[in-house]
């Protein structure tokens, strides 16, 4: 049993890898204990999916959607309080209503001065915001490398054989260790709307996730994540997304998530 990042021995490993960060609502796309050993899994909890899920682009997703963390707390959303320049924290709840306060403990008393000067005011709350690109590609690229491994193990495929793959070296290299090379670049694209609502054989839900592997004529293999409507995809050869914008542009743009 052989941990397919780092190569060693994960025997006595006891942790299991979800593929989907849990505080992205994932509790079902799991790879069994060992595929990847407890110090890998621990580090890409700490130092990759930490960092991004804890970003504002992401917090303020994760607080919008309602999807709180392992312990059960939704976060709160980043935002400003105009009139004040303080940043805010706000959360509302089907419950309990809108919550705001200062978001750093050293603006509550300037928030609450100014909240209780004035009639009205502003919070300005992103929809969006900058995330590092770097870091950002090894949290697709750990995703895109453990949904290969999901379908290939489908396939009979062993991990023994995975790690001996030369075509996977470069990217599981890049996820666990991020030395090298200088960026990896992918595809990112909104496809559908964060609250978008779908509806199959009358049932009526909505999509938190979503992923799938591509395999173009050029003989390059994509893996495709979507989360809550965007788009991520990324190559698992090489760094390079020439070919995906290739095949995007002669199937008419269509996400291959949902080509027949």
């Amino acid at each position: 049993m052989w941990c397919v990042f780092c190569e060693h021995d994960a025997s006595k490993s006891r942790s299991v890898e979800h593929i989907i960060p849990e505080s992205l609502g994932n509790k079902e796309h799991i790879l069994k204990r060992g595929i990847v050993c407890d110090k890998c899994n621990n580090y890409f909890a700490s130092k990759i999916e930490e960092p991004v899920l804890s970003s504002i682009n992401f917090q303020n997703l994760r607080s919008r959607q309602g999807i709180a963390n392992k312990r059960g707390i939704i976060p709160f959303q980043y935002g400003i309080f105009a009139q004040a320049g303080a940043p805010i924290a706000l959360r509302t709840s089907p419950d309990e209503g809108t919550s705001v306060g200062a978001w750093h403990e050293k603006d509550d008393a300037r928030f609450v001065r100014a909240l209780m000067g004035l009639n009205r005011g502003t919070f300005l709350v992103p929809l969006s915001m900058p995330i590092d690109d770097r870091l950002l590609a090894r949290f697709i690229a750990k995703i895109g490398v453990e949904v290969y491994i999901e379908k290939a193990m489908e396939g009979d495929i062993t991990v023994g054989q995975i790690i001996a793959s030369e075509e996977l070296k470069l990217i599981r290299r890049f996820v666990r260790r991020g030395d090298s090379p200088e960026n990896w670049p992918m595809s990112r694209r909104r496809i559908y709307d964060e609250e978008a609502i779908f509806s199959e054989d009358q049932s009526v839900y909505q999509v938190l996730h979503e992923y799938s592997l591509l395999v173009t004529d050029e003989n390059e293999i994509y893996a495709i994540i979507c989360i809550f409507g965007e788009e991520y995809t990324i190559n698992l050869g090489g760094p390079s997304i020439d070919g995906y914008r290739r095949w995007l542009s002669a199937n008419g743009d269509r996400s291959p998530l949902y080509m027949s």
